[in-house]
């Protein structure tokens, strides 16, 4: 299938179908059918395998940036810790959104091929999800999935695009998983024409900081030239 700069930007979701064996799940095609194998696999082996969110569209990226933005959402810095977004300056206040958030428009949320997964099996009762390391390393709960996940999701087609690596400015993320050969159709999208022209035309909070970051957003937030598919927040 042929994608829009629309279906890309979380504009139009006319190229996802809905996951009937999950509530509010929307994938593209092949991207719902691997999840489904990888899933039935996972069962197989006693592992409960399940999406925590799949596609985000615009106006939700949108919501999410301008509530931290404003302080009205909770803003965690790299160590999980919330941060005092009022003290920062627009330009930090940017840089502290986008470890954890992606400029709207720009979120691998929004191609319908990526996802934040979890394993409701092994939450305890009345536990509620967060979605942070402490969850899925070592110790933590989901740790036998993040486990299954490093054995078993590339035989699937999927990887992790958020990664402990010295490059990516953004955080370290074990649940979320992305089905490569579709992800990457996605990619001649991402342009700094295409970032400043979201930009210029969204209601986003920090309009002018995030004008004056555009060179910045593509090389360090949006694209690395040398790994084309690890630079995406979520």
């Amino acid at each position: 299938m042929d994608y829009t700069f629309d279906n890309f930007c979380g504009r139009d979701p006319s190229h996802l179908i809905e996951v009937a064996e999950f509530k509010n799940c929307r994938l593209t095609a092949p991207t719902a059918e691997a999840f489904l194998a990888m899933c039935k696999a996972a069962q197989q082996d006693g592992i409960d395998l399940a999406p925590a969110s799949s596609f985000r569209d615009f106006d939700r990226q949108l919501k999410i940036w301008n509530e931290k933005y404003m302080g009205d959402r909770t803003v965690l810095d790299n160590h999980g810790q919330p941060v005092n977004i009022g003290q920062l300056t627009g330009i930090e206040a940017a840089y502290a959104i986008l470890y954890w958030s992606a400029l709207p428009g720009f979120s691998r949320h929004h191609w319908g091929t990526d996802l934040d997964v979890y394993s409701p099996a092994l939450m305890p009762e009345n536990y509620e999800l967060q979605l942070v390391a402490a969850e899925y390393d070592k110790d933590g709960i989901f740790h036998p999935l993040t486990q299954w996940l490093d054995q078993n999701m590339e035989k699937f087609g999927f990887y992790r695009p958020f990664t402990d690596d010295a490059r990516v400015r953004v955080g370290s993320e074990l649940w979320h998983i992305s089905y490569r050969s579709e992800a990457e159709k996605f990619l001649p999208f991402v342009t700094r024409k295409n970032i400043e022209d979201l930009i210029r035309s969204s209601p986003i909070a920090g309009k002018y900081c995030l004008l004056n970051m555009v060179d910045e957003l593509y090389d360090d937030y949006i694209i690395n030239e040398t790994n084309k598919d690890q630079h995406f927040n979520t």
